[in-house]
């Protein structure tokens, strides 16, 4: 029972907080993007996998980021070849996981110095795995010193890529890690996962749930399938490019994910229904994450076609469908959420 509710829960933080590294990363992205012309950004888009990491663990950290991975080749990537693919986009933000490693030592940790300690800690190992991931791709992929930022053209492709990627890796550490202390100092609980959680409410009548737990399932099968093979073709077309001039689908990668976590989200829900502890908050909780990052997806995806002038009219309506149901999840969650409260049901 607590298994299977933490599961659900897991996979709803891990869905909120990749959205949020995501908005993180863009908006930085474009705030520096003069500043760096090569890629990178100056911000704290970290805090989004430090965070899950310090709460849940290396394995939902590394999720967070692999997701995080996923949207930024979807929203704007441009890829040399599977190595620079992985170094540059896949394994950024999935290295800065490694952070979990000091996970113990935080919980262990007594007193508010130590715990601060050993945040600094993680972040400076995190960002440090995600500057390795990032100067490695600039040694073997982008030495040619006529393309180097800042005239430096004559410097060497090793030195290069350890200037460029620490003049905005360095500063990120710095303020991801100040921004964990404030957390630790004024919203501790941001951080541990809360042991207190009501695992669920026990249901009478199983008809309902199975139902949504079905619906759930055959809806993520049909757009994990569908999507896929759409994504999977997408390489095959040499006139592929839709709106963004890519050599691949990348709204179909996202749908197909998105497809993925329903099927994982619907099998949980099944499970928690036979053994009779369904509960329609975590189920709710969960939906509103898979479905707010789809829509903030397709939400940047629109501001992008309507900026380079293409034609909107699929991503207006992934934008209404997305925003409908984004919105009718969370209304059902909050819904759950009065209806507990007012069977003095605790919530956390």
């Amino acid at each position: 029972m607590k298994n299977t509710t933490t599961a659900v829960r897991t996979i709803s933080e891990v869905g909120i907080f990749a959205a949020l590294g995501f908005v993180f990363d863009e908006l930085q992205g474009i705030i520096f993007k003069g500043v760096f012309p090569n890629g990178g950004s100056i911000g704290f888009a970290m805090i989004a996998v430090l965070i899950i990491a310090y709460r849940r663990g290396l394995i939902p950290a590394l999720v967070t980021g692999l997701i995080m991975g996923l949207l930024d080749i979807a929203s704007n990537a441009y890829i040399v070849n599977v190595f620079q693919l992985f170094l540059d986009y896949i394994f950024p933000y999935a290295f800065v996981a490694l952070a979990a490693l000091t996970k113990p030592l935080y919980d262990r940790a007594k007193s508010i110095d130590k715990k601060i300690a050993v945040l600094i800690l993680g972040t400076v190992i995190g960002g440090l795995m995600k500057f390795l991931s990032h100067y490695l791709a600039g040694i073997f992929f982008w030495a040619n010193q006529a393309d180097f930022a800042w005239g430096l053209n004559e410097m060497q492709p090793w030195l290069y890529s350890f200037v460029y990627n620490i003049a905005f890796i360095g500063p990120s550490i710095i303020l991801t890690a100040a921004l964990l202390i404030i957390i630790q100092l004024f919203a501790p609980k941001i951080l541990a996962t809360r042991s207190t959680f009501i695992d669920s409410e026990k249901e009478t009548n199983t008809t309902g749930p199975m139902i949504v737990s079905f619906l759930t399932v055959s809806t993520g099968l049909f757009f994990f399938i569908f999507f896929l093979v759409r994504y999977i073709k997408s390489f095959y077309l040499e006139d592929y490019g839709g709106s963004f001039e890519y050599d691949f689908d990348p709204d179909s990668m996202i749908l197909f994910v998105m497809g993925a976590f329903l099927v994982v989200l619907g099998v949980i829900s099944l499970i928690k229904t036979f053994k009779n502890d369904f509960s329609f908050v975590t189920y709710t909780g969960a939906l509103s994450a898979i479905t707010t990052s789809t829509f903030v997806f397709g939400l940047y995806r629109l501001m992008k076609v309507i900026r380079k002038g293409k034609d909107p009219t699929l991503y207006w309506i992934w934008f209404a469908i997305g925003g409908v149901v984004m919105l009718t999840s969370i209304v059902l969650l909050i819904l759950a959420i009065i209806k507990r409260k007012k069977n003095n049901e605790s919530i956390i």
